[in-house]
């Protein structure tokens, strides 16, 4: 496990829908990924070899899962010490499941982890590209407004405020979750 990061540096601000008894939350393992998958990105359901795990970004019909924890969070894989040796005293997840929301609840989000390069409007749809290799680290999973067709790529998102930074002094992307499927061929 490296060191963790900071909690605002990777991670999603759910600002309207969380937290009550009808939010929708899932929780899975992490599939074999090349990368270390931060808090924020995007994840699909999977079932491999017989188990259900994470994968990052959607293809076709898949639900977005927007994660709230990352691989190496303290919750989801803690060795018990930091980086330089210092004892870590944080409850975790006996399995190493990481959770996140489905993008088919009624939430405003507020993301790190998207595509920083491009220009977002209010109304722009948004998906997530797949890829678990570690070339696809920068882009797995990945929120983007970029070669978003309506019913061909699956739909994660619509930008409500856009870019911006936070109080955190950190870049995120204000959007709604949606499910709209891509096509299925």
């Amino acid at each position: 496990m490296s060191a963790p990061d900071l909690p605002f540096e990777h991670a999603i601000d759910i600002k309207k829908g969380w937290f009550d008894m009808a939010s929708l939350d899932y929780s899975a393992k992490l599939g074999t990924v090349g990368y270390t998958l931060p808090r924020g990105r995007v994840v699909h359901l999977e079932h491999v070899n017989g188990k259900e795990v994470f994968l990052p970004g959607v293809r076709k019909t898949d639900v977005a899962i927007f994660l709230l924890n990352g691989a190496n969070d303290a919750d989801v894989s803690n060795d018990g010490t930091t980086a330089s040796g210092k004892f870590v005293q944080q409850a975790i997840s006996p399995s190493g499941k990481m959770s996140g929301v489905v993008a088919t609840g009624g939430y405003e989000i507020d993301s790190t982890e998207f595509d920083s390069s491009r220009s977002y409007v209010a109304g722009d749809l948004l998906t997530a590209p797949t890829g678990a290799g570690s070339g696809a680290a920068s882009t797995g999973g990945v929120l983007t407004n970029a070669s978003v067709v309506q019913f061909v790529a699956p739909v994660v998102g619509v930008v409500s405020s856009g870019k911006h930074v936070n109080h955190n002094g950190v870049s995120t992307l204000s959007f709604w979750s949606v499910w709209l499927p891509g096509s299925a061929s």
